[in-house]
Order: structure tokens, then sequence, then C-alpha cells
């Protein structure tokens, strides 16, 4: 009577194809993990307030100056997307998103 064989697919999993340990294992999941290897937005400074009012700032001048900032109770014309609600002590004005714009 013939021996029987099993058929083997000369296929290796890829940790015994690389010889990964367990301890190989645990060093890579201990490098996800590590102060290095953090993603690139959790390294970046803080960011002061002074630096957050000024960008904003910047935001509320660019609006107004490309025109897609209407006064309160006027129409909104085409590519207007922000409606001007008031304006600060130092003469800037409050805005409000109205509409959104892919232009």
């Amino acid at each position: 009577m013939a021996k029987k064989t099993t058929k083997k697919t000369g296929r290796k999993s890829i940790s015994k194809a690389f010889g990964r340990t367990g301890a190989a294992k645990a060093n890579r999941t201990s490098a996800r993990t590590s102060p290095e290897t953090q993603s690139v937005a959790s390294r970046l400074p803080e960011v002061s307030p002074e630096q957050t009012e000024a960008a904003q700032r910047k935001f509320e001048r660019g609006v107004v100056a490309r025109g897609e900032a209407v006064a309160a109770g006027k129409p909104f014309p085409p590519g207007a997307t922000h409606e001007i609600i008031g304006y600060r002590p130092d003469g800037s004005p409050i805005l409000k998103r109205i509409r959104y714009s892919t232009r």
C-alpha cells in the first residue's frame, strides 16, 4: 500500500519567512508607541493665543478683501460665503459663515 503524503504549497508565513521571533514582534510593537515614532502633528510646537488670534484676523481680512463677506441685511451675491454681523472695538469685522463655496 502506498504511503500518504501531504501536499505542501511552498508558502511560508511572513513571520517564518523573515525569521521573526516573539521578541522581534514585541520590539516592533513597542516602537510604534515610542516618542520617536509619534505623529508629526503631535510633535509640532504649541500655538499661543496671540498666534491664534493673528491667524483669525488674517483670515477675516482675506475674506473681506476677496469680496466673500457681505454686510448683514444685504442680499448675497454669487461667491459670498460670510455675513458681517458686527465689528469689534478695534474695527475688525465679526463674520458668520452663511454658505459654503468650492471655488
